[in-house]
């Protein structure tokens, strides 16, 4: 009979991964060079910083609503109200 040896991929938390990430940026080495240091796969680094990139990015549009003044022909804003909002 055969031993083999079976690895399960390490799960890790959002803070670890965080963390991680952090540790990466810091570190000053190349994607691969950390990944080797610290026994990460580098496609999974590369994802990870994806994923941050994009959550970021996501974050960057959720600021709230922006409120704004639209006139027509130049007419005072007061022409264009609405039963819904009131302008200033």
């Amino acid at each position: 009979m055969e031993n083999t040896i079976t690895s399960k991929r390490k799960a890790y938390s959002a803070v670890e991964k965080a963390a991680l990430i952090a540790a990466y940026k810091a570190s000053g080495l190349s994607k691969k060079e950390w990944c080797q240091e610290n026994a990460i796969g580098l496609s999974t680094l590369q994802r990870w910083l994806q994923h941050e990139k994009s959550r970021t990015s996501r974050n960057r549009y959720k600021t709230g609503f922006l409120s704004s003044r639209l006139r027509h022909n130049d007419q005072p804003a007061s022409k264009y109200k609405s039963a819904n909002a009131k302008l200033p």
